[in-house]
This record gives structure tokens, C-alpha cells and sequence, in this order.
């Protein structure tokens, strides 16, 4: 079983690696080139606005999945430094529970208004594109979130550590 799931951890970190630079690399290029169209000519492009907001956005979600990955999501940790290995444990596999199920009810929630904005049929004003392409992001993104918190689940329940984070692997091998 541990070796699907790291199969399946690093396949998401491959995925993520090329979506989060890729979309980044976007919203960088499109940025810069409205800037550069504002200001130096006078004009830009309708769309440009919302796209790079999109793909902007979409970058920090898939990257707050690989925060989730590395467990280096922001929370509260001075209970953590108070109570003993055994109830660090126990806090830790709650607070993925809860998570967890957080991130399913968005999933779920994403998709239900997904649907509804295929219904109404609503276009965007900007890029002319149906909306509800846009707001696919949530239910994809807190699906890909869920995926990683059921990773980190199996991780602390068999109390194997969270995978390394590459600045974890640089670390150690500048110690060394």
C-alpha cells in the first residue's frame, strides 16, 4: 500500500511541478506584456486582466496543494509544543481529518456551482468564455487538496513523516 502511495505522491509532484511554473510563467508573461502594452503604448489587451487573475490564482492553489504535500500549511502550533509525541500524533491526524473533510465539502460545493453556472449559461463579459470554465478551478483544486490530506492521513496513521520538501533535501545534503 505504501508504494501506491508514493507512486501517487510523486506523480501529483511531477503535475504540480509543471502546472505551478507553467501557470506562473503565464501570468508573469502576461503581466508584463500589459504593462509594457499600458504604458508604453497606449493600449492592452480586454481580456488580459482576467486571465492573468486566473491563472495566477490557479498557480497559488496548486501550490498550496504541494504546502499541504510538505506539511508547511500555516496553523496553530503552540498546542503542538505543549502536550506530549503521543497527543502531537493524535492533534495532527485530527487536524488532517477535519481538513479533509473542509476541503471535500468545497470540492463537492465547487462543483454543484459549477453546474449551476452551466445552467444559466453565463458568459463572461471580459474574455467572452462561459464562466463556469473559470470557477472550475475550486472543485478541482480542494479536489487535488483532499487527495493530499487523504495522503497525509495514510502517512500518520502508519506514522511514516510527510514527504521532504526540496529545500528539506538541499538542507541536508549542505550538512553533510
Amino acid at each position: 500500500m505504501r508504494a501506491i502511495v508514493d507512486a501517487v505522491d510523486r506523480a501529483l509532484y511531477r503535475a504540480e511541478s509543471v502546472l505551478i511554473v507553467t501557470l506562473m510563467a503565464c501570468g508573469l508573461t502576461l503581466g508584463v506584456l500589459q504593462v509594457v502594452l499600458r504604458y508604453g503604448f497606449n493600449t492592452g489587451i480586454h481580456w488580459a486582466e482576467t486571465v492573468f487573475v486566473m491563472v495566477t490564482a490557479a498557480g497559488m492553489m496548486i501550490a498550496g496543494s504541494r504546502a499541504v504535500r510538505s506539511d508547511s500549511h500555516v496553523r496553530m502550533e503552540i498546542l503542538f509544543e505543549l502536550v506530549s509525541p503521543e497527543w502531537r500524533r493524535r492533534l495532527d491526524i485530527g487536524g488532517i481529518i477535519v481538513s479533509l473533510i473542509l476541503c471535500l465539502y468545497y470540492a463537492v460545493c465547487g462543483w454543484l456551482y459549477v453546474a449551476f453556472m452551466r445552467m444559466i449559461q453565463s458568459i463572461s463579459p471580459s474574455t467572452g468564455l462561459p464562466e463556469w470554465i473559470y470557477f472550475t478551478l475550486v472543485p478541482i483544486t480542494f479536489a487535488l487538496f483532499s487527495l493530499r490530506y487523504i495522503i497525509r492521513l495514510f502517512l500518520a496513521l502508519t506514522g511514516a513523516p510527510p514527504p521532504k520538501t526540496l529545500q528539506q533535501i538541499a538542507d541536508a545534503g549542505a550538512v553533510q
